[in-house]
């Protein structure tokens, strides 16, 4: 067979499995975004702190439950999912999402940040299977550990700055195409009945609160590239607490919490709904 023909069946065989993946996936991330919401609202509520609310954060809560190292498995398995089914998309396109050369590098980012977040889910899964305890308390460790590394490139202070701005432009981006426009239906085949609004009010919610997080940890890496100092970055669990300190946060915190569940249930509903 020549490598042409070779290079045509395997990019067959990646549009076969790139619909059942996504759906996979797609409703793997609905189930972490869940868990981070009820993470955020419990912290909004004064139930735990704010460095819990995180991805190795959720997974370790998960891990706690009844049956929870099993349904870990079955969380990674589906994340693992989610970030193959960006790669394909990135390799043949997408025919809901776009097939044009800067929807495939976006398809390519997105499963470079959801291969780092298979790996956190690894390490975790096996820590419970092994009865070591995984420290929830790792919400910026992250951010920290990414700017360090950026630091010590040629101009790190620059690419700091640069990731925070990014991180910014995304969140506007974000918010005008799916806040306000509600683009995102366009990858739902129509729901049944009333359905519809209730999706759309669901996906609204949970791009407002995506939003707002981008939004304060590009801050942060902005004024880590200003400081010079790592550790003024921060992710999730360090723009949660950012609202918590502020007088006029927390409503916007309780809206956040909220919305990030929300962003779960409608993962949930793409899940279901996505266009074939």
């Amino acid at each position: 067979m020549s490598v042409a023909a070779t290079t045509a069946s395997g990019q067959r065989a990646a549009r076969r499995w790139r619909e059942p993946l996504g759906r996979v996936g797609i409703a793997a991330r609905g189930v972490l975004y869940l868990i981070l919401g009820i993470l955020a609202i419990q912290f909004a509520r004064g139930q735990t702190s704010s460095e819990d609310v995180s991805q190795t954060g959720a997974f370790a809560k998960l891990a706690e439950q009844p049956f929870g190292k099993f349904l870990l498995v079955a969380l990674t398995a589906g994340l693992a999912a989610l970030c193959l089914w960006r790669f394909i998309q990135a390799l043949v396109g997408d025919p809901v999402e776009g097939d044009e050369a800067k929807d495939r590098l976006e398809f390519l980012g997105k499963g470079i940040v959801y291969a780092a977040l298979v790996v956190t889910a690894v390490k975790v899964t096996m820590d419970s299977w092994d009865g070591a305890s995984t420290s929830q308390e790792s919400g910026n460790q992250d951010p920290q550990q990414a700017s360090s590394f950026l630091f010590d490139l040629p101009a790190g202070r620059f690419l700091v700055g640069l990731l925070g701005s990014v991180l910014i432009a995304f969140a506007l981006y974000q918010t005008y195409k799916h806040v306000v426009k509600a683009r995102f239906m366009e990858r739902l085949s129509p729901p049944p009945g009333r359905s519809a609004k209730g999706i759309e009010a669901l996906g609204r919610a949970g791009y407002a609160a995506r939003g707002v997080v981008f939004t304060i940890s590009g801050i942060f890496f902005i004024v880590a590239a200003v400081q010079y100092d790592p550790k003024e970055s921060k992710g999730l669990s360090g723009a949660l607490q950012t609202l918590a300190d502020e007088s006029w946060g927390r409503i916007v915190l309780w809206a956040t919490a909220i919305g990030l569940a929300l962003f779960g249930l409608y993962c949930f509903a793409e899940s279901r709904y996505r266009r074939a």
